[in-house]
Parts: structure tokens; sequence; C-alpha cells
């Protein structure tokens, strides 16, 4: 049910930005910001239940907390960059919007050579 609340804060806040760029487009900008606001506030707040399983994961399968922090902030990266992306793109700025996917891109990439450097050092344990 979650997704069709957060589906339809969408579709009304995306019909409220139509009708506020016809009158005053100056602060379409504005509601669409607010409701991209609203909806990462809304999303936010049920993640807790995600951070308690992983934490409850990681004690069965004893896992680095350093690689958990890695892989929340991977995922940080990866949603702020396609909102961000998303708003410039809404706003008409393709550029900076590629800009933005490609620089995450590499920010994830840098960011998960600890991971990778791990696995790799996990499969030349198991291949020796």
């Amino acid at each position: 049910m979650i997704v069709l609340k957060i589906a339809l804060i969408g579709i009304g806040g995306a019909f409220l930005a139509v009708l506020v760029r016809q009158s005053k487009p100056e602060y379409s900008t504005f509601v669409l910001f607010a409701v991209c606001l609203f909806l990462i506030l809304y999303l936010t707040s049920n993640l807790a239940v995600v951070i308690q399983f992983v934490e409850t994961l990681s004690g069965k399968i004893h896992i680095s907390n350093s690689y958990i922090r890695i892989l929340f902030k991977l995922l940080a990266i990866a949603f702020i960059c396609q909102i961000a992306s998303n708003l410039c793109q809404d706003l008409g700025y393709q550029s900076i919007s590629f800009q933005i996917e490609t620089i995450g891109k590499i920010s994830i990439l840098i960011l998960s050579i600890p991971i990778i450097n791990s696995l790799l050092e996990t499969v030349e344990k198991l291949l020796a």
C-alpha cells in the first residue's frame, strides 16, 4: 500500500505543478521541489526497518560494518543522483542532468573499490 500512496502523492504533485505552471510558471519549480522533498522524507521515515534487517543479516553472515556503510552510501548516491537528474530534466536542463548522472556513477565506482578489492582477495584465497 505504501507504493500506492507514494504514486498518488506523486501524481497529485505533478498535476499541481502543471496547474501552477499555467498561472504562475515561476512557482511550478518550487511545487516540484516540495513534492520531491516530501516523497524523500516519507521514504526515509521507513528506513529504520531496512537498517534493522541489515544489522540482523550482518550478524548472521559476519559482514564487516564498514562494508555495510559503504553499501548504504552507494545506495544513497544512486538515489540522490537519480532524483537530482530527474529534477534537472523536468526543468529542461538535460546537460546538467547528464553531468549529475556521470558524477554519480564515477562516485559509486570510486566508493566501491574497497568492496571490489575484498571480493578479489576472497576469490584469490579460494583459488589458492
